[in-house]
């Protein structure tokens, strides 16, 4: 049986609809698994048995009518048996329809007329305890076999070679201390805290862990990351020059690493998938009951401006909040998340 899972759109989503493929194969070993990805995402797919085959495509590439029908004929000719869709997007709708494929799965949206066989309802609350975004795959999945007894995990495979690799990188690290990661910023502004609180913060975990200190950011974000070290106290623990260049290495220094604490986006999910013990601090705009996932264990924890401050959220539909995101980051003040961040510290044992 020939599968076709889309799932584009960023790290985190597609890292979560990795355990779409890691649970199918359980019940069809002998079946050949493609997934459709955007390019800048598709590192968290690398090396993962449960895909044969994977098709990455930039993001602005495809919303060109032209790359879409490139996609769509070479789709078809591939003949797949079942086309899962947890994106439900324009781009993956019309894939979906002209595919061929008799088996067509994805959630209860409104759509292109027949572009999906089967539409799953999203569910309207946690069904587990592993989170909602969680908990929406896991019920696709069972809904193409309800015999499967499914694993919600996300899984990272890294060669010998890159955990060494990481390993290496690591290697000027004050050995006698643990490692915590730092996501100095999240992927746009509307997913980071004011530049000061981030600061605030990072003094704070100087102070009083003995910990080394690593910085996560792209690229495109050095001149801001370079304002945040000309602010923060002077320290042996800050490791400023080792940083991945890419998501892989990312992955690899992380993998070496004990703890995450960042703005909620794909590092947060590329930690847990790690099983390393992780602190999101959400944007106010971001639903946290749908992002929050595996909060069941200590080693996960997050904070919310909604959950500190409610009265900031009274009679606001999800529109406006996001419309003042950076108004409301401004509310969302150190002194409302380091007593949450102490705690988690403490219980997991740093």
């Amino acid at each position: 049986m020939k599968i076709l899972i889309i799932q584009n759109k960023r790290i985190g989503d597609v890292l979560l609809a990795s355990i779409i493929p890691n649970n199918i194969k359980k019940s069809y070993p002998n079946s050949h698994i493609t997934f459709f990805c955007y390019d800048n995402a598709a590192p968290v797919l690398e090396n993962n048995p449960n895909i044969d085959s994977v098709i990455a495509v930039k993001e602005k590439e495809l919303k060109k009518l032209k790359t879409l029908a490139r996609y769509v004929l070479f789709i078809r000719k591939e003949k797949f048996d079942l086309i899962i869709d947890p994106y439900v997007k324009f781009q993956s709708q019309v894939l979906s329809l002209i595919s061929g494929a008799v088996n067509r799965v994805s959630y209860k949206k409104l759509t292109l007329p027949f572009a999906y066989t089967k539409q799953i309802p999203i569910l309207k609350e946690n069904t587990s305890v592993y989170g909602k975004a969680i908990d929406d795959r896991l019920n696709l999945i069972t809904s193409i076999d309800s015999s499967i007894k499914p694993d919600p995990y996300p899984k990272l495979f890294l060669t010998p070679a890159e955990v060494e690799h990481g390993k290496q990188l690591l290697s000027k690290l004050d050995a006698s201390r643990k490692t915590m990661m730092i996501g100095v910023l999240g992927s746009n502004v509307s997913k980071s805290l004011p530049i000061e609180y981030t600061v605030e913060i990072i003094d704070f975990l100087v102070a009083h862990y003995n910990l080394n200190i690593l910085l996560n950011y792209i690229p495109s974000q050095q001149p801001i990351v370079d304002d945040i070290l000309g602010r923060i106290k002077d320290s042996d623990k800050v490791y400023p020059e080792i940083v991945g260049k890419n998501i892989r290495e990312f992955i690899q220094i992380m993998q070496h690493c004990d703890l995450l604490i960042a703005n909620e986006g794909g590092s947060v999910h590329i930690a847990k998938a790690l099983k390393k013990a992780t602190f999101t601090i959400f944007s106010p705009y971001i639903v946290k009951d749908f992002w929050a996932t595996f909060e069941n264990e200590p080693q996960n924890r997050s904070i919310h401006l909604k959950e500190v401050r409610p009265d900031l959220f009274e009679d606001q539909s999800r529109k406006e909040i996001s419309a003042k995101s950076e108004e409301l980051y401004r509310e969302f003040t150190p002194a409302l998340i380091l007593p949450r961040l102490k705690t988690f510290m403490t219980e997991n044992g740093f």
